[in-house]
């Protein structure tokens, strides 16, 4: 089944400092590169889709499914263009696929994967598209939990309010204007929350204690990913070139036989933790990673190459 939707084509981009290489041990996450889902665990980047317009996606180790979204454009005006989108969703286990209206982003969060709002668009969804159950009316609008769901971040989303943890008490994470309400996380224990905005630096705190703080500011108004430890995977942009065909869909180098794309700075995945002076380049072109476990990473990598997999 499938939804109408505008799409905007202009992206939200802040320039990094220099990033400086560190070395990390056999980090597995998934990323889209070139408008496509693809896995890096170790030294390793494996292509899970076969489509070249991946526009959102989103993975549950809970439960062994990957979600993405995919649009086909049906009229363009200016910067815009009226698409029609759908969201399938993948098991990795049994290899079966359904699709979902969705004209949304995706986000794993709470033990399951969610859109990212309603469809009116004023608060998160609040419904596990993989089991269909509904949560309970959270404390706030926008918000995301641990995996068990007992610890909840969020915010009322208006202007000048405050990131909260609601736990066994209220408390205060981040004030209103270092965060926005897309783009903060919490890692699946519930023991460490991620945040940023546009002007403000990427940040971990592990409350009570105080948060710490990156030099970087992320790219994209997308959520950075946090895992149990602090560690913190986000986009960030580069000072090289790329030609875009979508915002999901860029590379360094124009498509052979094709003309009009636009240009913009490519985007990367980067690497951070408390501690750290400087984010590490962990993938040197991609976006919207993701932290996710070597048997899920197995998994996607299975499904890939199975005959019916990858949507070959």
């Amino acid at each position: 089944m499938k939804s109408m939707r505008i799409v905007c084509f202009s992206m939200l981009i802040f320039l990094v400092p220099g990033i400086v290489f560190a070395q990390i041990e056999k980090p597995c996450f998934a990323f889209l590169l070139r408008g496509d889902v693809s896995v890096s665990c170790g030294a390793a980047v494996t292509q899970v889709t076969r489509l070249g317009d991946v526009d959102e996606f989103a993975v549950s180790g809970e439960h062994s499914t990957l979600g993405y979204v995919t649009s086909e454009m049906t009229k363009r005006s200016g910067p815009s263009a009226v698409a029609i989108s759908t969201t399938t969703l993948v098991d990795l286990r049994s290899g079966m696929t359904r699709r979902l209206v969705g004209d949304n982003f995706l986000v794993s969060t709470c033990g399951g994967l969610f859109w990212g709002y309603d469809a009116q668009r004023k608060n998160s969804g609040t419904r596990d598209l993989i089991t269909g159950e509904e949560l309970a009316v959270p404390a706030y609008p926008w918000f995301r939990c641990s995996s068990d769901r007992k610890v909840t971040v969020g915010t009322s989303g208006e202007r000048g309010s405050d990131l909260y943890e609601a736990n066994t008490s209220r408390t205060k994470i981040a004030s209103a204007g270092s965060f926005s309400h897309g783009t903060f996380s919490i890692s699946p224990n519930g023991s460490q929350i991620a945040y940023f905005s546009d002007g403000s630096p990427l940040c971990v705190v592990a409350p009570p204690a105080a948060p710490q703080c990156a030099a970087e500011s992320a790219a994209l108004p997308n959520a950075p990913s946090v895992d149990d430890s602090g560690q913190v995977l986000f986009t960030t942009s580069t000072s090289q070139e790329c030609f875009y065909k979508a915002p999901s869909n860029f590379s360094p180098q124009r498509p052979a036989g094709t003309r009009g794309e636009g240009t913009d700075a490519c985007l990367a995945i980067s690497y951070w933790r408390p501690g750290l002076k400087s984010a590490t380049v962990v993938e040197s072109l991609g976006r919207n990673p993701q932290w996710i476990s070597p048997a899920t990473a197995e998994l996607l990598r299975s499904w890939a190459a199975h005959p019916a997999g990858g949507n070959k």
